[in-house]
């Protein structure tokens, strides 16, 4: 959180938020909202858009001694099988091919 002055509460419910975020779109009872933002974004055919989704727990595991460990901001999967994972970035570090 920024320091200085105190956020105001239409601050603290933006989606860009992480916790708001996540709230909205990774828990169970909000499995509907999370399909439909989905195919707002990925856009997929007519006839082929998400329907269902299931929530996954966020935490990846390390497959490596080397590795890191990952938390998504959600992660799910579809009723076809495809994982898909979430990630909200605000600041475009130009490193995604990295991670």
């Amino acid at each position: 959180m920024a320091k200085g002055r105190p956020r105001k509460m239409s601050e603290l419910l933006l989606p860009k938020v992480d916790f708001v975020f996540k709230r909205i779109f990774g828990s169970e009872e909000n499995k509907d909202v999370l399909a439909a933002f989905l195919n707002a974004v990925l856009k997929p055919e007519p006839g082929r858009e998400l329907t269902e989704v299931e929530i996954l727990n966020p935490y990846i595991d390390k497959e490596a001694l080397g590795d890191k460990m990952s938390i998504l901001d959600v992660r799910a999967r579809t009723a076809g099988g495809t994982l898909i994972n979430i990630e909200v970035q605000l600041v475009n570090r130009y490193d995604m091919e990295k991670r």
